[in-house]
């Protein structure tokens, strides 16, 4: 399948998607890695990342998990998705200088070309970037994740934005304003009657 036939696949099924040009839409589906790993080193890595998610998820296990995630990227230096999960669980551990340093690794390098990949590592940075005080670098990541689909990126960069903010006060306004003025000339009517 092409990068355009995913793109409408995405525009059909993704409810966020709609109202955006295809152009748009095909950034956000995963288009061409920087590095090639073979599919069945992938499918190895994979299992590997789903074993771990479940020590974390249903054992509490993150020491095995992170020995499980570490050992996927010695296997596969260039795997992006395995440093995400590992930045998660660094974040989880409160690691966060380690966490900056995975995400950051596939943002600037491995995740390149794999829009899927980095969203979810922008997100992560950005939520990251908002703990330690950096709300400028924290805003840009959410406006790149956003922008790559992510939607707890999009609804937070929204939520941040200023003139969003300002544009939500003004339309509060007019929408109370409105319900006092039903609310009154209905109250009127009843008196009336």
């Amino acid at each position: 399948m092409s990068v355009s036939d995913d793109a409408i696949l995405e525009f059909m099924f993704n409810p966020e998607s709609q109202g955006l040009p295809l152009d748009v839409i095909s950034n956000t589906v995963d288009s061409k890695p920087k590095y090639n790993i073979s599919p069945e080193l992938i499918a190895r890595l994979e299992a590997l990342e789903k074993e771990a998610v479940t020590l974390v998820e249903k054992e509490n296990n993150s020491d095995k998990a992170l020995d499980l995630l570490n050992q996927c990227i010695q296997i596969e230096s260039k795997y992006p998705s395995a440093y995400n999960n590992r930045a998660q669980l660094y974040r989880l551990r409160d690691n966060l200088e380690a966490a900056l340093k995975d995400l950051d690794y596939v943002i600037e390098d491995i995740g390149e070309g794999q829009p899927k990949i980095l969203k979810q590592a922008y997100t992560q940075r950005a939520i990251i970037r908002k703990q330690t005080g950096d709300l400028e670098g924290s805003r840009k990541d959410f406006s790149i994740g956003a922008k790559l689909g992510n939607p707890i990126a999009r609804s937070i960069a929204v939520s941040e934005n200023p003139y969003a903010k300002m544009c939500n006060q003004v339309m509060m306004q007019v929408m109370n304003q409105e319900r006092l003025r039903s609310s009154s000339s209905s109250s009127s009517a009843e008196n009336n009657k």
